[in-house]
């Protein structure tokens, strides 16, 4: 039983009279009157001659009712006494009786099937002690040990069906906080997935922008016939990043995996690769593949976002030095693609690096696992040099 479980069962709820219900009054009130009609009963045959000893044995009778008020705090406590108390007086028989049922409601079944073995030789003892008007012994042990097994087995149960559903509430409270916890980790991922998305698709095209506007400030009075060239490149820009939102938005609501902008792939790098040198980039691309269309979907997807990303950082953090991009690979040996650039920025550049947030690397390493690859990335010889391995399986389309 969980130690939760236990203390709710154990620990008596209401400490005070004042706090208790008026269904836990009402139960009370109940108790008490069974057990002094049971009194009664136990010794209305002694009554006939009225002595000190008879009305010393109701003034325990009553007492032993009126302490059935802390049978819910002092539950072990109460049973002990009563069950001692009613082997020398009659009154306080009802009193033991339901003291043990009490017992087994709030303690372990061990300590009331202790007490009511107890109880047996208080039955005796009752029995010698004042044998005028009571059944033989042995009626007197098997109505006694009825009386007994009812009160252990009622109680029992009674505590049995608090216990089910105190683990029931616990088993609830656990279910909730897990669920909790499952809609934040699923709105994490999502936000995680929204963010290496967007990152992916404007970061490649605020760095064109970037760099053809970066242009304009540099050249103030380039020809009207170059500005108009890079207004316009900078306006198509402008239109693609917003038709590349839209693309974004419209997959993030469909949170479908094979919706991820399949015109974005390997077999659009020569586009990709047209962008980066109309923004000043020099690129070197190798590509060892018979047929890109060959290559699965979401594997030439993961490829072409490397490579994106790849030219992004190299425009941001070093710009316009040779980019060189290799990509390797076939069915049943994976798909490799490398991307390198030097580390210095050109000592005559007046434009200042573009700020990033560092994100990038993050983003493709997400995407390389999600694909089942592995990255690394370094410094080699003044180089940064960054390779990603994707699986690509034998037969697979």
């Amino acid at each position: 039983m969980p130690g939760a479980v236990r203390a709710e069962l154990e620990t008596d709820p209401h400490p005070l009279i004042g706090r208790r219900s008026k269904r836990d009054i009402a139960i009370d009130v109940l108790m008490i009157l069974l057990a002094a009609a049971i009194g009664v009963v136990a010794i209305s045959p002694r009554l006939d001659d009225i002595s000190g000893m008879i009305v010393a044995d109701i003034a325990v009778g009553v007492a032993g009712c009126v302490a059935m008020v802390w049978r819910r705090r002092w539950p072990l406590a109460l049973a002990i006494v009563a069950t001692v108390a009613s082997g020398f007086t009659s009154a306080i028989g009802g009193v033991a009786l339901l003291a043990v049922f009490s017992l087994a409601v709030h303690k372990p079944m061990r300590y009331a099937v202790s007490v009511a073995l107890a109880s047996f030789v208080a039955a005796l003892t009752n029995r010698w002690l004042y044998p005028e008007g009571q059944e033989s012994l042995l009626a007197v042990l098997v109505f006694w040990a009825l009386m007994a097994a009812v009160a252990v087995g009622w109680g029992t149960m009674v505590r049995n069906r608090r216990q089910l559903l105190i683990s029931l509430a616990e088993r609830a409270r656990t279910v909730e906080a897990e669920q909790r916890e499952r809609i934040a980790n699923a709105r994490a991922t999502e936000r995680e997935r929204l963010a290496r998305e967007m990152h992916d698709v404007l970061a490649h095209r605020m760095s064109l922008l970037s760099v053809h506007a970066g242009a304009l400030e540099f050249r103030p009075d380039a020809p009207p016939e170059d500005i108009r060239r890079a207004a316009g490149v900078i306006r198509a820009g402008v239109h693609q990043m917003l038709v590349d939102l839209r693309d974004v938005i419209a997959m993030l609501r469909e949170d479908s995996e094979d919706f991820a902008q399949p015109t974005r792939s390997l077999s659009t790098l020569p586009t990709l690769f047209g962008e980066a040198e109309e923004a000043g980039s020099q690129i070197r691309a190798t590509i060892d593949i018979c047929d890109l269309d060959d290559v699965p979907g979401v594997v030439s997807r993961a490829a072409y976002r490397i490579v994106q990303e790849g030219l992004t950082n190299a425009r941001k953090h070093a710009g316009a030095v040779p980019v060189t991009v290799h990509i390797s690979g076939g069915p049943g040996d994976g798909l490799s693609v490398r991307i390198h650039q030097p580390l210095s920025m050109a000592a005559n550049s007046a434009i200042e690096p573009i700020p990033g947030a560092k994100s990038g690397l993050v983003g493709i390493n997400e995407r390389v696992t999600l694909a089942g690859g592995e990255l690394s990335y370094g410094v080699v010889e003044r180089n940064f040099v960054l390779t990603a391995r994707l699986p690509w399986e034998a037969g697979s389309l």
